[in-house]
């Protein structure tokens, strides 16, 4: 593949070299995936290099415009981090070399797209790829992982913890044999509380008194203010509480199975 064939896909998708320049290389790691349009036959080292790059800018005023020959260098650089990161998470490998039909060998390291980077077809694609790993589906309880993650990759943060919170109420109040009028925080302490069936009677009474805290604080900050407004959680700030809430799902499976 030519480098002539990824600039002009990759200088659209960024529009200056300042926007370039300020991505990390995990976030710029995405326009340059998808400038690489699936390609088996890629030399990073014959793209992601200063005669090239120069040429590509002689001939494109407008982005020369955009992309000042000062930034260059720099330019490379941020590439360079960007396709390192590409292949630890696995989105280009190097080629195989005896494959069927080879009749020699090369000097050149060849990458190929692989079969996960093919999947990653734009921004939003690949945005969803790294949402998913701040939220990683094998540290979630099956619930959680069942119900909220596919709301979490969307972008709906909020639903998704609200979603999450509302399962830790419904797990508890079917553990402690509650009815459906029992809600929030009123149904966790009693669950927890003194010699509520969910209490561990072998733990001290500071930390039963901790735990109906925990479950009482946890719904109360967490599921309530979703239930009656907008809230806007940040990904990063959903995926923890998220995970917070698989902990507690965690600790409702193991009263219920004593």
């Amino acid at each position: 593949m030519r480098l002539e064939q990824i600039f002009p896909k990759l200088f659209e998708l960024l529009p200056d070299a300042g926007h370039l320049l300020r991505l990390q290389p995990e976030e710029l790691a995405g326009p340059l995936l998808i400038s690489l349009d699936g390609s088996d036959r890629i030399d990073p080292f014959a793209i992601i290099s200063i005669g090239p790059l120069g040429r590509y800018m002689q001939t494109q005023p407008s982005v020369r415009e955009r992309y000042l020959a000062e930034h260059n260098d720099q330019i490379l650089f941020a590439l360079m981090e960007s396709w390192q990161w590409l292949e630890c998470e696995g989105f280009v490998a190097p080629s195989p070399t005896n494959l069927s039909g080879s009749t020699s060998l090369s000097g050149v390291t060849y990458y190929f797209v692989t079969r996960r980077g093919k999947t990653i077809e734009t921004l939003k694609a690949f945005e969803s790829y790294r949402k998913g790993n701040l939220l990683p589906e094998g540290l979630l309880h099956p619930t959680i992982a069942q119900k909220v993650w596919s709301l979490f990759l969307r972008g709906d943060y909020d639903i998704a913890v609200l979603q999450a919170f509302k399962e830790v109420e419904v797990a508890v109040r079917k553990a402690g044999g509650y009815a459906d009028t029992d809600l929030g925080v009123d149904l966790m302490r009693k669950a927890f509380g003194d010699k509520g069936p969910l209490t561990d009677l072998k733990q001290p009474p500071a930390e039963q008194e901790a735990r109906a805290h925990l479950f009482a604080g946890a719904i109360g900050a967490y599921k309530n203010p979703g239930s009656h407004r907008d809230v806007d959680p940040t990904a990063e700030e959903a995926a923890e509480v998220i995970i917070f809430a698989s902990h507690l799902l965690r600790i409702v499976d193991s009263r219920r199975e004593i």
